[in-house]
């Protein structure tokens, strides 16, 4: 009798303590929303408000004075308690941190990636020209992104994306290997020209700094050896969350998730833009 009260004892201690860390490590940074990483922006505007702050030694000028009663206005919209009046002020600073984005990025001499969540579109654009449009037929984003309306939001994409580390399953560049003949009796010979490189399935995974991760994938139905290659790659990635859940349970403490978008687009789009963008493009996303 005594040693089945204390097996069921243990056995309940135990379980308890699995459940409390499970909870923790794993369910709960899945369910809720994890920190964002805050953008650091220094702007021309900054600096010079920096410059007239240290000559003038702590004179106002009307420019500061406009800004001061600006803040005071939407201070009092936020604080009036009307939601509407919260929720169209929030649109608006994101359209304002959009624009700056997209105004730093049109003094570049490079191309760019824009991911619009709300038009449901993917544009490839270089100095604010449109080069290629995409549309969107799916996409999801993390708890981590969606969750957050808040100063957070805005502080995290209040610049442009870099990109830290792409993986694709088609490559970036390709080449066709063609052997030179010997002499023009050989090269009569040669009557067929090498045959151009299969357009292989797309599944890519763009890691960009701020803890941000895209995943891109094609809307056809991938072949057997294609579906062999993305299932090994999303294998992987599984594989590394797996080993960072066995560590937390063990350290009892997980790092926040990685927040991440999808999107489902066409094959034949998805490869333009893989091939496309620079080695490290930026990107800016609208949602």
């Amino acid at each position: 009798m005594k040693n089945k009260l204390a097996f069921w004892i243990i056995t309940s201690v135990l379980s308890i303590f699995v459940i409390y860390a499970l909870v923790n490590t794993v369910l709960m940074p899945v369910l809720t929303k994890n920190p964002l990483p805050k953008a650091i922006v220094q702007t021309s505007d900054d600096n010079e408000k920096n410059s007239k702050e240290k000559s003038s030694k702590g004179k106002k000028t009307e420019d500061d004075n406009t800004d001061s009663k600006d803040e005071t206005i939407s201070d009092t919209v936020v604080s009036s308690g009307n939601k509407d009046a919260k929720v169209k002020l929030f649109e608006l600073r994101k359209r304002e941190v959009l624009l700056h984005s997209r105004l730093e990025l049109a003094s570049e001499d490079s191309m760019y990636l824009v991911l619009d969540l709300i038009n449901n579109t993917a544009i490839l654009e270089m100095k604010g020209v449109m080069l290629h449009e995409s549309r969107i037929l799916e996409s999801s984003v993390s708890n981590s992104i969606k969750m957050y309306h808040t100063e957070a939001l805005l502080n995290w994409m209040a610049e442009p994306f870099m990109l830290k580390h792409a993986e694709a399953t088609i490559p970036k560049i390709e080449y066709v290997e063609k052997i030179a003949p010997k002499d023009t009796i050989e090269a009569n010979k040669v009557a067929v020209e090498p045959a151009a490189a299969k357009l292989g399935d797309v599944y890519i995974v763009m890691d960009f700094d701020r803890n941000l991760r895209l995943v891109i994938l094609q809307s056809e139905k991938p072949d057997d050896d294609g579906k062999k290659i993305i299932n090994a790659m999303r294998r992987k990635y599984q594989e590394v969350e797996v080993r960072r859940s066995i560590q937390s349970l063990v350290k009892f403490n997980r790092q926040p998730s990685m927040p991440q978008i999808s999107i489902v687009i066409p094959k034949s789009d998805a490869t333009i833009f893989y091939k496309a963008l620079p080695v490290r493009p930026k990107m800016i996303i609208r949602m």
